[in-house]
């Protein structure tokens, strides 16, 4: 029991479905199973909404440090002010502050090793414009002070990754160049190994036209040919609506998108929006689900928690596979192959380079 996972988790914005998620989560015996979890949050707002959703055998317990976490329990670290005002269905300045300072403090604790893992609940992004960020993934990149972080979505039928995120779409074009796309294949092509385990990762790579271009072959084509170079396995540029309509995923390990609708819309589609990212780029494992604030629906007891359920389960595999493979690589093993969760690993370059030709 002394070894299960701790794992933090942030209660977003108080005014939306997050603690609804929270508290169908943690309600769960069989998650205390799986991991100690930590609520980062108020215990005060925690009742509220308890009342508010009419739930009954919840009880958390509070603690002042991860140290002190309970393994059989839902332990919550107080966080915030007492009197934080909760107005259900509304994003105000308060409840932007108390997520992120919510999110702060399990950061601290993540990178103190006080906590394994953080999960993040549904927080709005006024949360980071506030503090002069454009999204999730650049307030983590300042935190962390480092160039670049990637967002990687993960569903039962794929990994996918993004060459531009959070960006305005007329913005995308001069985003798209050799040098970005030889970068974001090589942070995804890394995670694949380390955090799942693939030891030849085969990526998609997606083109930005419906049928090849000027970009696809003075930027894309390129940016593979490079990456080849390096020993990495990328084959394209697909075009987007036949990759998904064939269901050519299925063929590969990840799939990389130029720009966030064009790959959000598929996988999305195919998860019935219950898949969950985490960011690869930072130190710690840091997983959220796909899940919106869902203003129109905080307090009303309607909020699906199966996607949050996901990002626990995604952050428990990735720092599980993450951990056992940084130890092999410190102690190798001779002839050890770590490939065995690669689709179709007998298929080589050549091989799928004919199914490109097909398009």
């Amino acid at each position: 029991m002394e070894n299960r996972l701790k794992i933090g988790i942030t209660h977003g914005d108080v005014n939306s479905v997050s603690y609804e998620l929270i508290i169908k989560l943690l309600i769960e015996n069989r998650i205390c199973e799986l991991c100690t979890p930590i609520l980062y949050g108020s215990p005060k707002v925690a009742a509220y909404y308890r009342k508010v959703l009419n739930v009954e055998n919840f009880s958390l317990n509070p603690i002042k440090s991860p140290a002190e976490a309970n393994a059989k329990r839902t332990n919550i670290l107080h966080c915030v002010d007492d009197d934080v005002k909760v107005e259900i269905g509304k994003e105000t300045e308060e409840s932007s502050l108390a997520a992120t300072m919510s999110l702060n403090r399990a950061l601290h604790h993540l990178d103190k090793n006080e906590i394994d893992a953080v999960i993040m609940a549904p927080q709005g992004e006024a949360s980071f414009t506030r503090t002069g960020n454009r999204s999730f993934p650049d307030y983590l990149a300042k935190c962390y002070n480092v160039p670049e972080i990637m967002t990687i979505f993960v569903n039962e039928q794929m990994k996918l990754g993004f060459v531009t995120e959070n960006v305005k779409l007329r913005d995308v074009p001069q985003r798209i160049t050799i040098k970005n796309i030889e970068r974001k294949l090589q942070m995804l092509n890394s995670s694949l190994k380390l955090d799942f385990t693939i030891s030849k990762p085969k990526i998609a790579v997606l083109g930005v036209n419906p049928y090849p271009g000027e970009e696809e072959e003075s930027v894309i084509i390129p940016a593979i040919e490079r990456t080849r170079q390096h020993g990495l396995m990328a084959v394209g540029p697909f075009p987007a609506e036949r990759f998904f309509t064939g269901h050519m995923y299925e063929k590969f390990d990840a799939v990389l998108a130029m720009y966030h609708d064009q790959g959000m819309i598929p996988f999305n589609a195919l998860s019935e929006n219950t898949g969950a990212a985490y960011v690869t780029g930072i130190p710690g494992v840091c997983a959220f689900s796909l899940d919106s604030p869902g203003w129109e629906i905080a307090g009303q007891g309607t909020a699906d928690e199966q996607g949050f359920r996901e990002a626990l389960y995604l952050a428990t595999d990735v720092y599980n596979h993450r951990q056992r493979n940084l130890q092999l690589l410190k102690n190798p093993l001779p002839h050890y192959d770590i490939a065995v969760n690669s689709n179709e690993s007998d298929l080589n370059v050549e091989q799928i380079e004919g199914v490109r030709d097909d398009f």
